[in-house]
């Protein structure tokens, strides 16, 4: 896994701030295809879901107010932090729901792989289950990011 120091910086302090949360979480997006061992040209921020109660835990315990918009046609979360964690964009979710066929379909993965960074845990799915979540959402950098796993893993 080939990740910079400011990357592995905010990832490590994105671990040790979600450290008290009482249920599972994961790093999806850009930084979890990472974390897995593809190279994907560069991570732009770190996306996390969290648990409804963990969030409004995290909200309580940091003082963050809730940045939810109502999302896009696509995609949306009932809860959307943006805790200060380092030099990379950090953005929490929960209720993270993604739009299929007319429905909302929520997000909530099944498998839990860790990947170790500067001496901390994070949690990813694994990449069969980034795919389905990736072919769901269904953009054009969804589907390239599926044939960069494809062809990594």
């Amino acid at each position: 896994m080939d990740l910079n120091a400011e990357l592995k910086d905010t990832l490590s302090r994105t671990a040790d701030w979600l450290a008290d949360t009482r249920d599972p979480w994961w790093i999806l997006g850009s930084a979890a295809i990472a974390l897995i061992g593809v190279n994907l040209n560069g991570v732009r921020d770190i996306d996390v879901l969290v648990s409804e109660q963990d969030a409004r835990d995290l909200m309580t315990r940091h003082r963050l107010e809730n940045q939810s918009d109502g999302g896009t046609e696509r995609y949306h979360s009932n809860t959307f932090l943006l805790p200060e964690l380092g030099p990379y964009r950090v953005e929490v979710m929960a209720g993270y729901k993604i739009r299929r066929n007319d429905e909302w379909e929520n997000v909530w993965p099944r498998t839990r792989v860790a990947a170790e960074v500067a001496g901390s845990i994070l949690w990813v799915p694994e990449a069969g289950e980034q795919i389905d979540i990736l072919r769901r959402l269904n953009r054009p950098k969804d589907r390239s990011r599926i044939e960069l796993i494809k062809t990594t893993i």
